[in-house]
C-alpha cells in the first residue's frame, strides 16, 4: 500500500492515464550500436556525450544553456583541490571538480538494444549486475575511467576532457527519466515506462507522451489536494496558498520523536532544522526538514517538514510556529509542562532562519498570553539557537546517560574523551582521536557522523573561532 507522503509528492507528477500492460517485440530487437540519441538542439554549443582529447571555455550564460554543461555519460563526481576560487579572474585558478565515466552496463545477449546506466557507488553496481537484462540475459559491467575535469571561475567554465570512451553509448538516458529508469518510493524502485512498450525507452518520445498527457489533463490540484486531506486526515498540519505559499506534514510518529527529550528523558541531538535546495522542480523551492536522532532507530527522523515556495523569514516563520504548536500539543496530552527548552534549535544560521525562529516562538508564547514582554521573548528565543560547540557539549552529556550506547561504567571514560575534541589544534590528532572514539564506542558513529557533516562548515568556522581550537564539526 502507498504511503501518503509518496501519494503528495506525486499529486502533480500523476502518470496514471498511462495504460501499464507489457508487451514484448514482435521482431527481434536491433543490434547495440554507438549511435548517438538526439541530444535537444545543443549539439553547436556543447555534445552531451563529450569525447576524445578537447578543451573548450564556456561562458556563464552558455553554462546555463546547457544545465551546467550536463553528459549523458554516467559519471562519478568528485573535487579537487580546495585552493581554487569561483571569483578567480583565471581560469587556472578557479574551483576545479572532476567527473570521471563509470562505463555502461550491458549484458551478454549482441542483439540487446539495452545499455544501462550504472549507478554511482559500487555497491550499487554489484547490486545492478545480480538483476537480469530486460530481455532475460546476464548483465556485465564495461567500466571506463575517462575523466573531465571543470574549472569555475568569474568568466565562466573552462572544460578539459581527456580521453576516449571505448564503451557503447546508453542506448536510453536513463538518469533523465526517472519514468524510464523506475521511480525511488517507499516500497522500492517502481515499473519502468519501457514495460508498457519498447519504444518507450527513447527520452524523446517519453516526455513527448508526457506533453500530450498534461495538455490533455482535466484534473485539479485544488480537488486532488483536498481529496487527499480527506483521504488522510491530521497529516497535513497547514497549508497556505498565497505569495508565500506552504504545505506543512507531519504524522503522529515524527511529532512523538520530536518531545522524546521529555517524555522518555532520551534525548540524542535535541532538534535539526535545514532547508534542501534543488529537491523540488522549481530551483528556488526548498523543502524544510526539521529532524531529530532517534536512539532506537540509530538514524536522524523528520519531525516536521514544509513544502515552501522561497526560503524568506515568512516562510521559516509558519514553519517553527506549527513546530512549536505540534510539540506543545503532545507535550500536553503526556501532560507534560510546555517551556522554553522545548524549542531548541540548531539551524543553518542564515538570517531568514534565525528571524522566522524568533518571530514564531514569540508569536507562539504570546498566544498563549506569556507575561513576558516581545523584548524579553526575543532574548529568550536567540538563547535557544544555540551555538554548535554549546549544544555539541550538552548532548554528549546526554548520550552518555543512553545505556544502550554507552555502558554506565565508561560513561565518564566517554564524556571526557568526547569533549576533549573540542581542543585538538591539528587536523591529523583530530581524525585519530574520532577513530578511536569510534572504535571504543560504536554505537555512537550515527550520532557522531553527524557533527563531521560538511554542509555545517560555515558553524565549524563559527566554533573555531569561539573556542580557539579545530572544531568538532571540521570533519
Amino acid at each position: 500500500m502507498k504511503h501518503h507522503s509518496q501519494e503528495l509528492f506525486e499529486l502533480c507528477t500523476d502518470t496514471k492515464s498511462i495504460p501499464r500492460r507489457r508487451t514484448r517485440s514482435v521482431s527481434p530487437p536491433a543490434a547495440r550500436t554507438n549511435q548517438r540519441p538526439k541530444s535537444g538542439g545543443r549539439d553547436e554549443l556543447w555534445d552531451p556525450w563529450p569525447d576524445g582529447d578537447f578543451e573548450k571555455l564556456f561562458t556563464w550564460e552558455e553554462v546555463l544553456r546547457t544545465d551546467n554543461l550536463s553528459e549523458h555519460w554516467a559519471c562519478q563526481p568528485g573535487g579537487g583541490d580546495k585552493r581554487g576560487s569561483e571569483s578567480a579572474l583565471a581560469w587556472s585558478q578557479g574551483k576545479k571538480t572532476r567527473r570521471v565515466c563509470l562505463g555502461v552496463i550491458t549484458c551478454d545477449e549482441p542483439t540487446c538494444e539495452v545499455v544501462t546506466r550504472p549507478q554511482t557507488r559500487r555497491a550499487g553496481i554489484m547490486g545492478q549486475l545480480n538483476a537480469s537484462c530486460l530481455c532475460g540475459s546476464q548483465l556485465k559491467h564495461i567500466d571506463c575511467g575517462v575523466t573531465s575535469v571543470l574549472y569555475s571561475f568569474k568568466g565562466g567554465v573552462y572544460y578539459i576532457h581527456k580521453g576516449i570512451h571505448h564503451h557503447p553509448k546508453q542506448t536510453h538516458i536513463l538518469h533523465l527519466s526517472p519514468l524510464i529508469a523506475g521511480r525511488n518510493s517507499l516500497t522500492g524502485t517502481r515499473e519502468s515506462v519501457a514495460t508498457i512498450s519498447t519504444v518507450l525507452l527513447n527520452q524523446d518520445r517519453v516526455k513527448a507522451e508526457l506533453q500530450a498527457l498534461r495538455g490533455k489533463s482535466t484534473r485539479n490540484f485544488v480537488d486532488d489536494f483536498a481529496e487527499f486531506q480527506k483521504n488522510h486526515p491530521g497529516y497535513v498540519l497547514y497549508s497556505q496558498f498565497e505569495a508565500v505559499t506552504v504545505v506543512v506534514v507531519q504524522t503522529q510518529f515524527m511529532v512523538s520523536q520530536l518531545v522524546t527529550d521529555f517524555i522518555e528523558d532520551e534525548a540524542v541531538n535535541g532538534i535539526v532544522s535545514d532547508a534542501a535546495h534543488g529537491f523540488w522542480y522549481s530551483s528556488k523551492d526548498l523543502l524544510i526538514i526539521s529532524s531529530t536522532y532517534s536512539a532506537l532507530l540509530a538514524c536522524w527522523v523528520p519531525g516536521l517538514m514544509t513544502y515552501a515556495n522561497g526560503g524568506s523569514a515568512e516562510h521559516y516563520r509558519l514553519h517553527f510556529l506549527v513546530l512549536f504548536n505540534s510539540m506543545a500539543d503532545e507535550c500536553e496530552k503526556h501532560g507534560r509542562e510546555v517551556n522554553d527548552e522545548l524549542f531548541g534549535n540548531v539551524v543553518d544560521f542564515s538570517e531568514a532562519e534565525r528571524v522566522g525562529f524568533t518571530q514564531a516562538f514569540i508569536m507562539f508564547w504570546t498566544n498563549r498570553e506569556d507575561s513576558r514582554s516581545q523584548a524579553e521573548l526575543e532574548d529568550a528565543a536567540g538563547a535557544l539557537l544555540k551555538g554548535c560547540q554549546q549544544h555539541y557539549r550538552s548532548q554528549v552529556t546526554r548520550v552518555k546517560k543512553i545505556s544502550g550506547v554507552i555502558d554506565p561504567a565508561k560513561a565518564d571514560n566517554f564524556q571526557s574523551r568526547a569533549l576533549a575534541l573540542l581542543l585538538v589544534l591539528d587536523m591529523d590528532t583530530f581524525k585519530q582521536k574520532v577513530a578511536s572514539l569510534l572504535r571504543d564506542y560504536p554505537k555512537t558513529k550515527p550520532w557522531l557522523e553527524w557533527w563531521l557533516r560538511d554542509r555545517l562548515t560555515a558553524l565549524a568556522k563559527e566554533l573555531w573561532l569561539v573556542s580557539g581550537s579545530i572544531g568538532i564539526l571540521c570533519g
